[in-house]
């Protein structure tokens, strides 16, 4: 980690991506189709200190929410199986329990922080994200949530992209599989920006 760089809190947001029910919960459709929710469901005590972190810094905050919907039509065009075919499940349905926040986290949400609908990975893909963080003036995006290999990533990814400084809080990030937790990681610290855990996130912060 480069030490020399600290955040500036007027430039900067928290950008907490899918902390949703149906990718965290025991009772959400990733745990009751049988796959590993585990890593995502442990992630959440640390997010939620995160958030109080960056927000006591002064750090905008902007939460995305994934929503699918059973007639996807775009999706369903497909001639190779998506990712959810493959899964044989379909989390996160707009308008269920399934699509909310945490209630851990869904507690945390402000009237002055930005809340993100989106249909995609990235939360950057046809969403008003970029304009909203332009007006704002943001230059640099603190990053956290799930998946870590597919929705954290692509919006790292499309950040970066549109020249946005990144900071990727590892242990704040998960997915079901570690290969792909460890591969993002490295991914990040080798082209897209850092990767520092949370304790050493305060070294980067001002005060």
């Amino acid at each position: 980690m480069d030490t020399r760089f600290v955040l500036d809190p007027s430039e900067t947001a928290l950008l907490v991506v899918d902390m949703q029910n149906g990718f965290c919960d025991p009772q959400g459709t990733l745990a009751r189709s049988g796959r590993n929710y585990l890593p995502q469901y442990e992630i959440v005590p640390r997010v939620k200190e995160l958030v109080h972190l960056c927000r006591a810094a002064g750090i905008h905050t902007v939460w995305s929410i994934q929503k699918h919907f059973p007639d996807d039509m775009a999706r369903k065009r497909h001639k190779i199986p998506s990712h959810l075919d493959k899964q044989g499940s379909l989390p996160c349905l707009a308008d269920t329990w399934d699509a909310e926040l945490v209630d851990v986290l869904k507690s945390e949400v402000r009237p002055q922080d930005d809340v993100l609908e989106k249909h995609r990975s990235s939360c950057f893909y046809n969403t008003t994200l970029e304009v909203k963080l332009r007006m704002r003036g943001i230059t640099t995006l603190i990053v956290c949530g799930v998946s870590t290999n597919y929705c954290v990533e692509s919006t790292i990814r499309d950040a970066y992209a549109r020249d946005y400084d990144i900071v990727m809080v590892e242990d704040c990030t998960a997915c079901p599989w570690e290969d792909l937790q460890k591969a993002t990681v490295k991914n990040v610290e080798i082209f897209y920006g850092m990767a520092v855990r949370l304790a050493a996130l305060k070294d980067i912060l001002p005060g």
